[in-house]
């Protein structure tokens, strides 16, 4: 059960039940938009119009924290790259946001404290290899590699550093075999997992120019995902709720934290944070997001998986964005709780991973060498 701390639950109620509470509404294209500016004061902001006039900041006194722009879903939200679930649009000489967009992409991740429910306090990770087995996932033929080996390499890495700090961890495969994605997520369910993170390698091949960092979440119920905006493509929202959906907000911030860590320690490209309709997240019972840290088949990445130290830096990436989300659970968790992990003094990026626990069932090439 998610624990929800008195203050801020009360809080969320008065919100709730107070007139005007949240902001203005207006229906456009069967989807229901709030106010910008009275969302604003609601998050005890501002909004500066900028120029040209389709764009509009908000400021947290003079510091920014969100850019919008009229009709597009593409937002800079605390200096991240975000794609929102529905576009931006300008009515009357007021900027609106969708109704969804506000409750789990910004009240979550610049106000959390304003009535968001919380999850459990991180203790028990899942941590999700993706591919696998007969599913080599994608392939950068040139140089003969497959992302099911690196995605296995990071997550015994991800798996070492977690450890170390004092986390439990459940890996979905420690070893080179096929398993379903709604079993990877049953095996996140069955462990009681808190947070579970998906590690995956991007690909556009034929295109090798391409490179950054890509963080997927599940859309919100009535949502669509990002590459379905594309020109060509059917709306593929869905009206029914899946077992993620219970964690919309946290699925987001978790989704910025691991963002902003992957790019700092990659230094790479943003690619921004988008949605998708993924097997492996649709039945969690717990928040969890997908992450493509880099592109197995970009000619300046791809020779990257060879470096021991680029799967160190990924790997250590990820455990600060966890750490990160559970520090930022337990502030506004009611007081009383059992202390978080402390890191431990090593838990640096470590080189190697021989002496990793035996697969039983391996196909070559499964790991590279350390």
């Amino acid at each position: 059960m998610r624990a929800v701390s008195a203050t801020f639950a009360a809080l969320f109620l008065l919100l709730a039940a107070c007139p005007g509470a949240e902001p203005a509404s207006l229906r456009a294209n069967g989807t229901d938009y709030l106010r910008l500016d009275d969302g604003a004061a609601q998050l005890g902001m501002r909004l500066v119009r900028l120029d040209p006039p389709s764009e509009i900041l908000l400021k947290d006194g003079a510091r920014p924290v969100a850019r919008f722009s009229d009709r597009s879903r593409e937002a800079d939200i605390q200096g991240l790259r975000v794609f929102l679930g529905d576009p931006v649009i300008e009515r009357g000489g007021y900027f609106y946001v969708s109704r969804v967009d506000y409750r789990t992409r910004l009240l979550p991740r610049i106000r959390p404290e304003l009535g968001v429910p919380l999850p459990r306090v991180p203790r028990v990770i899942a941590i999700d290899p993706g591919h696998g087995g007969a599913d080599h996932g994608s392939e950068n033929r040139s140089l003969g590699i497959m992302e099911k080996t690196y995605t296995l390499d990071v997550a015994l890495r991800v798996r070492r550093l977690l450890e170390a700090a004092g986390y439990s961890v459940v890996m979905t495969r420690d070893s080179d075999v096929k398993v379903d994605k709604q079993v990877r997520s049953e095996i996140a369910n069955t462990s009681h997992a808190d947070v579970l993170v998906s590690i995956h390698f991007n690909s556009l091949y034929p295109n090798t120019k391409t490179t950054g960092v890509e963080v997927l979440s599940f859309p919100p119920v009535g949502q669509r995902s990002t590459n379905s905006w594309s020109p060509g493509q059917s709306d593929d929202s869905e009206n029914y709720e899946s077992p993620v959906d219970a964690f919309g907000a946290w699925n987001n911030i978790l989704a910025g934290v691991m963002h902003r860590h992957l790019l700092d320690g990659l230094h790479s490209a943003d690619r921004g944070e988008k949605f998708e309709h993924l097997g492996v997240l649709r039945g969690l019972k717990c928040p969890g997001v997908l992450v493509e840290p880099a592109f197995i088949s970009s000619d300046i990445e791809g020779p990257e998986f060879a470096n021991p130290a680029f799967r160190d830096a990924v790997a250590a990436s990820i455990v600060s964005g966890i750490q990160d989300y559970a520090a930022l659970v337990r502030r506004y968790s009611p007081a009383g709780l059992a202390p978080l992990p402390q890191a431990a003094p090593s838990a640096q990026p470590q080189a190697g991973l021989q002496g990793a626990a035996p697969a039983p069932v391996r196909l070559q090439p499964t790991r590279p060498s350390p």
